[in-house]
């Protein structure tokens, strides 16, 4: 009965009312950190976008026609990994983020290509590129959907952080005509389970919610008080991502009323009521352009992974804002835009969540950013 109370009362406040909360709960931080927003810098190593699921607002899937056909991929070439890795490295970039369709390996020609390269299976594959990308000083952040604890377990000690997207526990949209009828793995036994066992594992872990795929308010504040209550028991959510539905042409979902930014960013101020100064409260900046400083007032204070010279592969329309564009928002709002790692700092030194060869590269990274900058 308290959820539904406090589910009520969420969705009548007013954006006024909200502002004044957040900027209360704001000053319970450091003084110091009160003005910082992160994000980290990384780029994008897309597996492959051969996916078990076929949900209807997913453009990235292999099923739905791309004009550039680089864009389906069955398995990211060793030739394109090496060139990836080197330019983020002439970048800068501390993260690698390794993201893939779900089960690729269940499609036969996914298999084969893995069986010519000498893989077992996906995960196989998955591990191997963790490795090779610690070899050269890159922190891997991995999210390839739905995964066993055992998969959860092997990939922990070869990765900073990990993620998975709530995005929404509404059973409706699973029904006939529901924008997750023909995704098996969506239920919220199956992500909850999937976030819970991250947790029991203690692996540093993003995940969010999808927001205007056919869900309403409710379900909104009723996922973030179940990640919230995840959080708690096993405290390893280092940040909740707030991403808003945007069309792409030539998939099958078309919201009646599309989500608004003003909804977005009014879901994020929620998300900073639930989670105070716990977790980080993320938006996908490329999606929000020209409302960065209305975000900042919502509470957000992380802008995520932006990648310099890579794609956002789920909406390739959306370009990732120039990080000195973020820079010059945040100070004109009084804010210091700060580089992070995919492993927020708190969780480097919190007992069992930082692997000891994790900690190696991160020092390796930290060593190498002040000879450059005493250089």
């Amino acid at each position: 009965m308290k959820v539904t109370q406090n589910i009520e009362e969420l969705e009548s406040i007013s954006i006024k009312k909200l502002k004044e909360k957040i900027d209360s709960i704001k000053t319970e931080l450091p003084k110091e950190e009160q003005k910082v927003i992160t994000f980290s810098k990384n780029f994008t190593l897309s597996l492959s976008n051969y996916c078990q699921n076929q949900c209807g607002y997913c453009f990235y899937n292999q099923r739905i026609h791309k004009e550039n056909n680089e864009q389906n991929v069955v398995l990211i070439k060793e030739d394109k990994i090496n060139e990836l890795i080197q330019t983020g490295i002439r970048y800068g970039c501390t993260e690698a983020l390794l993201m893939s369709g779900e089960a690729p390996d269940n499609y036969e020609v996914v298999q084969k290509e893995l069986e010519k390269r000498k893989y077992s299976d996906f995960l196989q594959f998955v591990k191997h590129l963790s490795e090779k990308l610690l070899d050269e000083n890159l922190l891997p952040h991995t999210n390839i959907g739905l995964l066993t604890i055992g998969q959860l377990k092997s990939l922990k000690e070869i990765n900073a952080s990990m993620g998975l997207m709530i995005e929404s526990t509404c059973e409706s949209l699973s029904n006939p005509g529901g924008v997750h009828e023909y995704s098996p793995s969506k239920t919220p036994e199956n992500r909850t389970r999937h976030i819970a066992n991250a947790g029991k594992l203690k692996i540093p872990f993003t995940t969010g919610l999808l927001i205007g795929i056919g869900e309403k308010f409710q379900d909104r504040v009723s996922d973030l008080l179940l990640i919230k209550e995840l959080h708690q028991k096993y405290g390893h959510i280092q940040e909740v991502i707030i991403q808003n539905f945007t069309n792409k042409i030539g998939i099958p979902y078309r919201p009646k009323k599309p989500i608004s930014i003003e909804e977005t960013l009014k879901t994020a101020g929620i998300a900073r009521l639930i989670f105070r100064n716990e977790s980080a409260v993320q938006v996908p900046p490329n999606l929000i352009l020209n409302y960065e400083k209305e975000a900042l007032e919502m509470g957000v204070n992380d802008f995520g992974g932006v990648s310099p010279f890579t794609l956002d592969y789920i909406n390739p329309d959306h370009s990732w804002p120039k990080i000195d564009f973020l820079e010059k928002i945040c100070k004109s709002n009084g804010y210091e835009l700060r580089e992070r790692l995919p492993i927020y700092e708190k969780y480097i030194n919190k007992k069992d969540f930082c692997p000891e060869n994790i900690k190696k590269t991160i020092n390796n990274i930290n060593q190498n950013v002040r000879s450059k900058k005493n250089s």
